[in-house]
């Protein structure tokens, strides 16, 4: 049997859903998209700068992997550069793009590459550190960076007392630490990852879809779980008509569902796009809005029609958001003053439990 190879980015998935592991080997490899090519230039420009302690604004307007840098993308590569010297001023000990395994056998290999890795045998204190580019929080306290940690302690045969597992991720203000203990870590993976494992290797388990399991999942538009979950959908009944209990049970389903159609329509897009067909079915253009070909003539005829010119051009404050990044980390409190937060109304959310609840 070929060794079946799990990533650490996506344990989430595949510790929630085993089954998801042997479902994806059926999946055509699909190419990253500009995002993560984006944050793979972003991490080499970290890299290099920290390498030749270089400053990464001097690299803005270059090229680094296929990637023009922008302001934005050398702030995000000095924020890591900061981390590392940070930690290699507390710790000593600082190594970048590390790989480690965390589990290893004929069937089945779980490593990984760590961005940062910094230790101090006689503290005996570790930190993994791992730069995020996106939008999206990403909690520290995540199966990934636990695999990191293992695979490092592993390599170095080493329990470190303290672990610690440290998100860099600029879009989501300062960065965010969870501590651990090395036979908290150890036991996590016996009693998580190791039966994960098992399961994902025998490929016998069923599914068991859920919202995070699903979201990036390749294999979710040949997952039975997901297709079942289709089918039991009565798509002819009058939604007035049904009772509490239905509406709870459907919505319970909803959120598969709209995976499963979601990547319906990505995969179809892709075939008609690629010049395959689809019964029924084109690419289209959108709707069309009007747009100004050229400002300066249409503001001419603006004014030559009386428009008063207070009202030909808008101007308004930028958003805090934008403010945050204008200002930088060390400075944005100075909004907290003159700004609040109000929630736009209510939505339909699904209870998690006492005060707890995600919105739909």
């Amino acid at each position: 049997m070929k060794q079946l190879i799990l990533r650490p980015s996506s344990a989430a998935r595949w510790i929630a859903c085993p089954a998801s592991a042997r479902l994806s080997e059926n999946v055509p490899y699909e190419p990253a998209g500009e995002a993560a090519q984006i944050g793979t230039a972003i991490h080499a420009l970290s890299e290099l700068c920290w390498q030749l302690d270089q400053d990464p604004e001097s690299y803005v307007g270059k090229m680094i992997e296929g990637i023009k840098i922008t302001a934005e993308n050398a702030a995000f590569a000095r924020a890591h550069v900061e981390t590392v010297s940070n930690l290699k001023q507390e710790l000593g000990t600082v190594k970048v793009e590390q790989y480690g395994v965390a589990y290893e056998s004929l069937a089945a290999k779980v490593g990984g590459t760590a961005d940062v890795v910094a230790y101090n045998l006689n503290q005996s204190i570790m930190e993994i550190a791992d730069l995020k580019t996106g939008r999206m929080w990403v909690d520290a306290d995540s199966a990934q960076m636990k695999i990191y940690a293992l695979g490092v302690m592993r390599k170095l045969v080493k329990t470190f007392d303290t672990v610690r597992l440290t998100i860099v991720q600029p879009q989501a203000g300062v960065n965010r630490t969870h501590e651990m203990t090395g036979d908290e870590l150890f036991a996590w993976g016996e009693t998580v990852l190791v039966p994960a494992i098992k399961a994902a290797v025998l490929g016998t388990t069923e599914p068991t879809p859920s919202k995070d399991a699903c979201q990036y999942c390749p294999a979710k538009m040949i997952c039975p779980a997901q297709t079942k979950a289709l089918a039991e959908v009565p798509v002819t009944m009058d939604v007035k008509a049904l009772t509490p209990d239905q509406m709870a049970d459907l919505l319970d389903k909803a959120d598969l569902i709209e995976d499963f159609i979601a990547a319906l329509r990505k995969q179809a897009t892709k075939t008609l796009t690629e010049g395959g067909v689809l019964r029924g079915w084109q690419m289209a253009p959108k709707r069309a809005t009007r747009a100004w070909s050229k400002e300066a003539d249409a503001a001419q005829v603006l004014r030559d029609a009386g428009i008063p010119e207070n009202q030909i051009y808008e101007t308004s404050i930028i958003s805090p958001a934008a403010a945050d990044k204008l200002l930088g980390k060390d400075r944005k409190q100075v909004l907290d003053s003159v700004t609040t937060k109000v929630s736009s109304g209510l939505t339909l959310s699904k209870s998690r439990g006492l005060g707890e609840s995600t919105a739909l």
